[in-house]
């Protein structure tokens, strides 16, 4: 059996015959980017499954079938978000959808770096198959030399295959969207942030931005009510010469209301606001536009929290990122009060089954924050849920708990000497509602007033949105565990 080999005994890679390689490896690099774009890169934005491709001329948009929005960006390449089978019941479901898209960054960030990922990959495969063939094509490997006119008539059929189909993939969707009928809406503000240079196409979408626009006077003019109204208390609140703390739980990303509690802390001067959880709806990606906005609201107010049921690890650790203080089992120092706090055992996500967050089942997650309550001894105890307070309050061992969870007002309660108080939702969400929107029940926040030298809780009072844009601040009441009869 003969073995092939080069006349003269061996034959030494010219610097042609590497260039030839690497272009042909050059030109399966190219191919593979046309095809990557062309599949798409498949995941998930919150609730939605989203397919990604890089487009030219057209901007980033984002298509949800019956609407797409599409915003300018700098350069040439832009990023096409489109959301797969999704169903909208009405204006209102598309405008939650929708607003998302007020930060182009927070949204598509995470996806452009998976997009691009996934066309590396794509174009390592095919540099790979290129630099293989190109070596297979090289004289020493065949039974003959192959014709300088079979090179260039192979080197440039794959040129063009590969240039075809990457220009092919990345202008056929850019030209599809650039055909569709976009109709600019100027001065259109979201949650607050004007959104330039926006262009909107779809049947839903005029009906879609009037809730955009409706919502933002909602909580514009609640926003304005509760200046008002906690202008009217400021006078008494100074006479106190007390420090305060607004709690608040169950936000449930309402961007709408971010804007409201912050304008409590501020006309408070509140040292801190304190949430019980549940600033989510189900930790997703998608919703650290939520938490983000939240934490720009507030701007110097510091945010400690407990995660609720419906708040990721993820979501602990965006907060944790963005400067919050998340309590995790351990006391923390703030404003002179010793804080106490842990994530809910339970983890809910929508259109999910409730389930363990980890290992800990409910009652050890009860008797483990029991213990370490008497052996920390803070001055607040923090819990999502305040059945799991249960054991820490029979023991006594920390003066005030509060919580959330339940979306009613709860308390005070008086054990022993130990208060116990559940604040109302704070997002103005009920049972199978959008938290998009204006406040779909009334909701309401609690400002607790303190001595930052001695860390005692010394009253509170409950600041009360109505559905109709009404604000309510109650009276200060005292808190004490001999304030209360035992049988409230």
């Amino acid at each position: 059996m003969a073995t092939l080999r080069p006349a003269g005994g061996g034959h030494r890679l010219s610097w042609s015959d590497a260039a030839r390689i690497v272009l042909v490896g050059l030109l399966g690099a190219i191919l593979g980017l046309g095809l990557g774009n062309a599949v798409g890169t498949v995941g998930d934005l919150g609730p939605l499954d989203v397919t990604t491709r890089l487009t030219t001329g057209v901007g980033s948009t984002f298509d949800v079938g019956v609407a797409a929005v599409r915003v300018d960006t700098p350069g040439p390449v832009g990023l096409s978000i489109t959301a797969n089978d999704i169903r909208f019941s009405g204006p209102a479901d598309l405008a939650e959808t929708l607003t998302s898209f007020g930060d182009v960054a927070a949204v598509a960030g995470s996806l452009r770096r998976a997009t691009v990922a996934h066309l590396l990959g794509y174009a390592a495969v095919g540099a790979l198959i290129g630099l293989l063939l190109g070596l297979a094509t090289h004289r020493p490997f065949l039974g003959r030399p192959a014709t300088k006119h079979r090179r260039r008539v192979a080197y440039a059929a794959g040129g063009w295959l590969a240039l075809g189909a990457l220009a092919t993939s990345v202008i056929g969707p850019s030209v599809s969207l650039a055909s569709r009928s976009w109709t600019p809406v100027v001065g259109l503000s979201v949650e607050g942030q004007t959104v330039p240079n926006i262009q909107v196409a779809g049947t839903l979408l005029d009906e879609a931005v009037r809730v955009l626009q409706d919502n933002e006077n909602f909580y514009q003019q609640l926003r304005l009510r509760t200046a008002t109204a906690m202008a009217e208390i400021a006078v008494e609140d100074a006479e106190r010469g007390l420090a305060a703390f607004v709690l608040e739980s169950d936000l449930h990303c309402n961007l709408g209301m971010t804007r409201v509690i912050s304008e409590v802390a501020v006309q408070s001067r509140a040292s801190f606001v304190l949430s019980a959880g549940d600033i989510t709806m189900s930790g997703t990606q998608l919703e650290a536009l939520c938490t983000d906005v939240y934490l720009s609201r507030l701007g110097g107010t510091p945010l400690v929290l407990v995660l609720g049921n419906h708040d990721s690890l993820q979501t602990g650790a965006d907060l944790e990122t963005s400067g919050a203080v998340v309590l995790r089992g351990e006391p923390v120092e703030i404003a002179g009060l010793t804080l106490l706090g842990d994530s809910d055992p339970f983890r809910s996500q929508i259109g999910s089954p409730t389930t363990r967050r980890g290992d800990e089942t409910a009652e050890d997650f009860i008797d483990r924050t029991a213990e370490l309550t008497c052996d920390i001894r803070p001055d607040i105890l923090v819990v999502h849920d305040p059945a799991h307070a249960a054991s820490a309050i029979e023991d006594e061992c920390a003066p005030l708990v509060l919580s959330g969870h339940r979306h009613r007002e709860e308390g005070p309660t008086v054990t022993g000497d130990i208060v116990a108080y559940s604040v109302d939702n704070s997002g103005g969400t009920g049972e199978n509602t959008p938290s998009y929107g204006p406040l779909a029940t009334n909701s309401a926040v609690a400002l607790f007033y303190f001595d930052p030298d001695n860390g005692a809780v010394a009253g509170y009072r409950t600041v009360e949105f109505g559905r109709d844009g009404s604000v309510d601040v109650t009276d200060f009441r005292r808190l004490d565990a001999g304030q209360f009869n035992r049988a409230d």
